[in-house]
Parts: structure tokens; C-alpha cells; sequence
């Protein structure tokens, strides 16, 4: 979720535009899943002194020593706190730093940020027909993953790809699959489980046996002979 290669303060360190922090988001900016990975480690790097989530949607642009630079306008929920975050979005540092007035993320705040989440996804999982009702809860813990994290580390092709492209089967059970199967893969890996992969599995697997006795009705084609390899 952090930066790689992250150490500690470093004076100066993202404070202007002559030395700003390279987050390399836009470095190729064809490929939209490491543009929004980069992204996400700008978000998930760094916390306010108090454990504060930062608030990177103020944003603004200035011409730097050789390029545009963004400017992020950050401030402190709590204290009101407010400082300017100088980002090269086209080049990546070969070692971060933690910038004034900020500290990096810990364990044990990322804990205590994701405790609700994985708290939800007991309650889907417990739920005696999740398809049925718990799409809202399904759809909040994904954009939680999709916004803080991105979806693509928690995609295991070999695992959903037999499931995610049979035509003879409705979208939205593939739907709810998929999305059994990312929050699911985020609770074993925010549980520290031992196989994050076989656990996401299993749990897409007796999802749909579950979903099977409740809805028969919705067309299933071959998820039941392709989970079941």
C-alpha cells in the first residue's frame, strides 16, 4: 500500500518545487492500473501526526525545474492544520521520505482504519442471502478497496477467470463473485490468513453453493462445473 524503500523526514523533502516528492503516477500514463497504484501509495503512505486520514482531492498545477508539478493543498481535519505537498507525478524517487508535518502509516493504524470494513465483510459473509441483500454492503467495502488500494492486486486470474467469462451465466452473479471474491481476498490479507488466494476461493465457492439453493432461478451456466475443478 506504502512507498517503497520509505524512510524518515528528510528536511525540504516535498516542501517545494526544486525538491518535490516523485510519485511516478503519470510516468506511463497508458497504463491506467499503475497510474491509479501510485496514486494509492500517495494516499496510503502518509497520515497527519494524530493518525488522521489526509485528504488529497485539493489539487493544483505549477510549471517545476523541468515540468508540471502538482500542489496539494492538505489539511488537518482536527487542527486545521494546513501545508502544500509538492508532487512529481512523471518521475519516481529511488527512496521516499517522509514530508514536515506528516508521519508514515503504520500497522496499527491501518488497523484500526480497515476494522470496519473487515467487520463488514463478517456480516456479508454470516448473511443467510448475500446476493439478495447485501449488495450495498458488497459495493461499499469494493470502493473502499478501489479507492485506497486498487482492485488489481487482489485479481488471482487463474482463480476467476472461468467464473468472470462464462456467457451462459448472468452478469450479476458474475458480479457478485467478483466481488465475493476481492473483499474476501482483502479479509484474509487484513487478517494476516496464510493463503489469502485459497481463502478468497473458498469463500467465492460456498457463496455460490449458497446462492444456488436460493436462486435457481438465475442462470448459473458452467460456474458450477468451473469452481468446482
Amino acid at each position: 500500500m506504502s512507498f517503497e524503500n520509505l524512510k524518515g523526514y528528510r528536511t525540504g523533502y516535498g516542501e517545494s518545487i526544486d525538491n518535490p516528492l516523485s510519485s511516478g503516477a503519470f510516468k506511463n500514463i497508458a497504463d491506467r492500473n499503475g497510474m491509479q497504484s501510485r496514486m494509492a501509495k500517495l494516499r496510503n503512505t502518509y497520515r497527519w501526526a494524530d493518525g488522521s486520514v489526509i485528504d488529497f482531492s485539493k489539487r493544483g498545477s505549477t510549471m517545476g525545474k523541468s515540468g508540471m508539478v502538482d500542489q496539494y493543498i492538505l489539511e488537518n481535519p482536527k487542527t486545521k492544520e494546513t501545508l502544500i505537498l509538492v508532487v512529481d507525478p512523471y518521475k519516481t524517487d529511488s527512496t521516499y521520505h517522509i514530508p514536515k508535518g506528516l508521519i508514515a502509516l503504520t500497522k496499527d493504524i491501518l488497523a484500526k482504519e480497515i476494522a470496519p470494513y473487515l467487520n463488514m465483510i463478517d456480516e456479508i459473509n454470516k448473511s443467510a442471502d448475500a446476493f439478495a441483500n447485501e449488495k450495498e454492503q458488497i459495493s461499499s467495502v469494493s470502493n473502499f478497496i478501489a479507492m485506497n488500494i486498487g482492485i488489481t492486486p487482489f485479481i488471482d486470474r487463474e482463480n476467476i477467470i472461468k467464473v468472470m467469462t462464462d456467457t451462459q451465466a448472468s452478469n450479476d452473479l458474475k458480479s457478485y463473485l467478483f466481488g465475493i471474491y476481492i473483499i474476501d481476498k482483502f479479509y484474509a490479507l487484513g487478517k494476516n490468513l496464510p493463503d489469502p488466494k485459497a481463502f478468497a476461493l473458498t469463500k467465492m465457492k460456498d457463496s455460490f453453493h449458497k446462492f444456488q439453493k436460493l436462486h435457481p432461478e438465475v442462470k448459473s451456466g458452467n460456474i458450477k462445473i468451473n469452481l468446482n475443478e
